[in-house]
């Protein structure tokens, strides 16, 4: 009998709920992955989840990204009232259609996660064409909006973090993205806002907080990284700011010791600590293995010790040629880019470190790439990391201050003398893909976001 006509059988059978000759044609499937699918479809109908979910962890465990057992997975364990987990199955999804979204943002309405709800119903609308659905997206917006405004102002070339936040919050606020420095600009789009979002505490904090009046607005200052350690803290004024995001609790630590009387004056009790998320349906899960391709994502400059790249480099070549270095970022500084042109010419390391520049697509980047090397110095809450792990790599961390409490201890090492053992040890995609849906998602960051305004 040929699979199609099997299956076809199969689901014949299920219609007319005679579950046990559909399971003992389910054995005869070929395809393990596939039969236990089956198998997990037979005792959903059978009403039988519990038995259904096996069946289905069985299939995922022949196939992680197996779509229709993923799908099928999550909607069980939707019915069974574990939200969180159907969520973390459908990220998993490849490719996915208006019925994946759709139940995406009901995980998410089930978790009080409205803005992330309608951000998922938009697009299942959007794909669908069909009536109901567009109208299942109206009415939860009608029911959720709210006629607020939400300006949120950035320097050109720094909107890359803010982007998607806007964007799912537009769903149920009225927002305004504004890249730019012109004045006009900033001074309508502050006048109509009722709540200001500072993005970065840089140059355009100074100037908002010290030349426009707060009036009786919200205003939200986030600060990332680098500014903690220029003097911006000492210029912004603070009695002209609510709150103050911060991405990681190190960065506070760094305020409390480089900036300890603003810090104690302004800052102490407006802080709240919001981590970086990443949009995990952007990059695809697969299970990676041990390899000999290593990837940086970064801009090179001095925060990322990129010296320390092609010692690492250099030391693995030694262990085996095979190892390559892929770097995917520009120069910022030209000292670097003439010691790279130098350096790796005269040590011979011309076929083990390639670069690649400013790479768009950072998910088609790693997607044959088995570790992710961070040597900086100084992070906030570094992306590459999170969403190289998204993709199931294994990343390689400097034990800079604050990364003990952001990543399992047992991927950071001290010194590159330890990589090798480090790349030796047990390398497990699933368990860095499910750390990062557990800890730093944007579902998670939007929920908190949308609390705290």
């Amino acid at each position: 009998m040929e699979e199609k006509e099997l299956f076809s059988q199969i689901q014949n059978l299920i219609s007319n709920q005679n579950f046990k000759e559909a399971k003992n044609l389910a054995e005869k499937i070929k395809d393990e992955t596939e039969k236990e699918n089956v198998l997990g479809i037979i005792y959903y109908y059978e009403k039988n989840l519990d038995e259904s979910t096996k069946h289905f962890e069985k299939a995922l465990k022949f196939n992680p990204i197996h779509s229709d057992a993923l799908f099928n997975y999550s909607k069980v364990l939707f019915e069974m009232e574990n939200y969180f987990e159907s969520w973390r199955y459908l990220t998993r999804i490849h490719e996915k259609n208006w019925q994946v979204f759709d139940l995406l943002g009901d995980t998410q309405l089930k978790q009080d996660n409205p803005a992330m709800a309608l951000y998922y119903y938009k697009k299942a609308a959007e794909l669908s064409n069909i009536p109901e659905m567009n109208e299942k997206y109206k009415v939860f917006k009608n029911k959720f909006k709210k006629d607020v405004n939400l300006a949120i102002f950035c320097l050109p070339g720094l909107d890359n973090f803010i982007k998607d936040i806007a964007e799912i919050l537009s769903n149920i606020y009225n927002v305004i993205l504004v890249v730019s420095t012109d004045r006009r600009q900033i001074q309508e789009a502050y006048n109509w806002a009722d709540i200001v979002w500072l993005e970065w505490a840089n140059e355009m904090a100074v100037e908002i907080t010290n030349k426009l009046p707060k009036m009786n607005k919200n205003i939200i200052c986030r600060l990332h990284s680098y500014e903690a350690l220029l003097d911006f803290p000492e210029k912004i004024n603070w009695n002209n700011t609510d709150t103050l995001i911060l991405v990681s609790d190190h960065i506070e630590v760094i305020l409390k010791n480089y900036h300890s009387e603003i810090y104690s004056k302004h800052i102490k009790n407006k802080i709240t600590i919001i981590p970086n998320g990443v949009n995990l349906n952007k990059f695809k899960f697969s299970i990676k293995k041990p390899g000999f391709d290593l990837a940086v994502v970064a801009n090179i400059n001095h925060k990322k010790a990129p010296e320390m790249w092609l010692q690492v480099i250099h030391l693995l070549k030694k262990i085996d040629e095979r190892y390559t270095l892929h770097i995917a970022g520009k120069f910022q500084d030209i000292r670097y880019a003439n010691y790279f042109n130098y350096f790796i010419k005269d040590s011979g390391l011309e076929k083990n470190v390639k670069l690649y520049g400013y790479i768009n697509d950072i998910n088609e980047f790693l997607e044959d790439k088995n570790y992710i090397l961070s040597t900086s110095i100084h992070e906030g809450h570094p992306y590459n990391i999170i969403e190289a792990m998204a993709r199931g790599i294994k990343p390689l961390i400097h034990n800079y201050a604050g990364s003990k409490k952001q990543w399992p201890n047992e991927l950071i090492y001290n010194y590159i003398f330890e990589i090798p053992d480090l790349l030796s040890n047990n390398y497990n995609s699933n368990e860095y893909r499910k750390f990062v849906e557990t800890e730093w998602s944007l579902e998670r960051q939007i929920n908190n976001i949308f609390k705290l305004l």
